[in-house]
């Protein structure tokens, strides 16, 4: 039943937005330059609120703060935009999709690993171990693959897509130490509740219970899981590293959160807006890729004042690797062979810069 009203209310937005286009969101009826419109845009984000202080404390945190700062100043003060972080005004996925969905706000900050339940668009991103490095992760996002993933996103929601903010490559904490996937039998982990994410955990041992990220330093408190995997940025900024003896460099996955617009909101807007946006939020993107990498030694300091760091040799990563990549073929039936082996080719072939 909660599928089919989700289809249905899909369904019915697709009208809708139909409908807006040859309405409020036209040539005809938009001024060229927005006339005049004043505009205040509300951005949901999961984040805490540290991530967001100053210019930011992460590259999350840098790439949104460049968006608001800069959305008013290219635009006059005439659009001006605000975060509210913590969850406040949506933690869950189905708050997220739904609240963009029917325009409760205006963007939402959303992890690549929580939009499954919706769109299988970003299936790609969760493939663990695929990526070597930022540079290839950062070719992927920008070529025809990445942006294929962002409208297959808009197909299947109905939200829009308008960039990918860096988070990182995600690590694993635990209370005891570990150095193969043999000393994850029986653990109780926190993932995202994405369906590949989660099977690459059981694949590799662990018991898994997905949590919303707002929740992650209370389901840590009170035992209801024993570990948890996350970029190095959010295992400072949320202190779940607080509640955990180790550090384990696993590096797993990359990951990226999309932020998205609510097809109500973007329906409204001029094409001249529409471009504004898009193009501000563009250079915030790229604003905090430029900062992800020199961040993390910084982080990890932090998080090294209550967590032992083990850092996996090369041998101990390759049973890590080796265990997760026998969950490879679920993602190609879910991407489909053709999306699959294209992102996979594009990876193994990929020459690196100055080569």
């Amino acid at each position: 039943m909660k599928n089919l009203l989700k289809k249905m209310a899909c369904a019915g937005l697709a009208v809708a937005m139909f409908a807006s286009l040859t309405g409020c969101g036209s040539k005809k009826d938009a001024p060229k330059n927005g006339g005049g419109q004043k505009i205040n845009i509300r951005i949901a984000s999961s984040s805490p609120v540290v991530e967001f202080q100053g210019d930011g404390t992460t590259a999350l945190g840098i790439s949104t703060n460049y968006f608001i700062k800069e959305i008013e100043k290219r635009s006059n003060g005439r659009i001006k935009a605000k975060v509210y972080p913590n969850g406040q005004i949506a933690s869950s996925t189905q708050e997220y999709i739904g609240g963009l969905q029917n325009g409760a706000f205006d963007i939402g900050i959303l992890n690549c690993g929580s939009w499954a339940d919706y769109t299988t668009a970003y299936a790609g991103l969760n493939i663990p171990y695929l990526y070597p490095n930022y540079e290839v992760a950062y070719a992927v996002l920008d070529s025809e693959i990445g942006k294929s993933w962002q409208a297959k996103a808009q197909a299947d929601t109905k939200t829009i897509p308008l960039g990918f903010f860096d988070i990182g490559f995600r690590e694993l904490t635990a209370n005891v130490p570990v150095h193969n996937p043999n000393d994850l039998d029986g653990m109780k982990i926190r993932t995202m509740p994405d369906p590949i994410q989660m099977a690459c955990w059981k694949v590799l041992g662990a018991n898994v219970t997905p949590v919303a990220y707002s929740e992650l330093y209370t389901a840590l408190q009170q035992k209801m899981v024993d570990a948890q995997e996350n970029p190095v940025s959010n295992i400072a900024s949320s202190k779940v590293y607080e509640l955990q003896k180790y550090l384990i460099m696993t590096n797993h996955n990359f990951t990226v959160t999309i932020p998205a617009a609510s097809p109500i909101f973007w329906n409204k807007l001029s094409d001249a807006d529409k471009k504004l946006i898009q193009s501000v939020m563009m250079d915030a993107q790229n604003k905090g890729r430029e900062q992800t990498h020199k961040l993390e030694d910084g982080f990890i300091k932090t998080i090294s004042t209550k967590s032992e760091v083990i850092k996996l040799t090369p041998e101990e990563l390759k049973k890590f690797q080796d265990k997760a990549k026998s969950m490879w073929p679920m993602i190609q039936k879910t991407m489909g062979d053709d999306a699959y082996n294209k992102l996979v080719n594009f990876v193994d072939n990929y020459k690196p810069k100055g080569n």
